[in-house]
């Protein structure tokens, strides 16, 4: 009696890209680069106008997008004003700290939005919970 076995090897691969805000490209970067890119391309196999087209489409597509997602950040992080929040961030000596407290404002610097919770401020993405203000009562009677 014999046993063959079969093995089966899956290689899969993850591309993932961010786009930093602080490295945007506008109109004019793109057309510098538009310039240089004409300057330095083989003549012997010329990229077409409708390339360059698609690419500008493309770039203020993702332009648009960016201000979305900033736009929504800051929305979100000014519906938290008044709210309990909790945060995780790490700090310069690599330890990790949390906290939490009353978000009592919050600050937009250029693409970056600051919440302050209980006095310390910290980024957006540092909130790890958010939850409405517990508001306790005592009350005494007399008899």
């Amino acid at each position: 009696m014999s046993t063959t076995s079969s093995v089966t090897s899956s290689t899969s691969t993850t591309t993932s890209s961010s786009i930093a805000s602080t490295s945007s490209l506008d109109f004019d970067e793109f057309i510098q680069l538009l310039a240089t890119e004409l300057k330095y391309q083989d003549p012997d196999d010329p990229v077409s106008g409708t390339e360059y087209v698609t690419q500008m489409a493309q770039i203020s597509s993702l332009s648009a997008l960016s201000t979305i997602n900033s736009s929504l950040n800051n929305s979100s992080a000014f519906s938290m004003i008044g709210k309990e929040a909790t945060y995780s961030t790490t700090d310069t000596s690599g330890n990790t700290v949390t906290g939490s407290g009353t978000v009592q404002s919050v600050t937009i610097s250029g693409s970056n939005t600051y919440v302050n919770v209980g006095g310390t401020t910290v980024d957006l993405s540092a909130i790890t919970k958010v939850a409405d203000s517990s508001t306790t009562s005592t009350t005494t009677s007399s008899t």
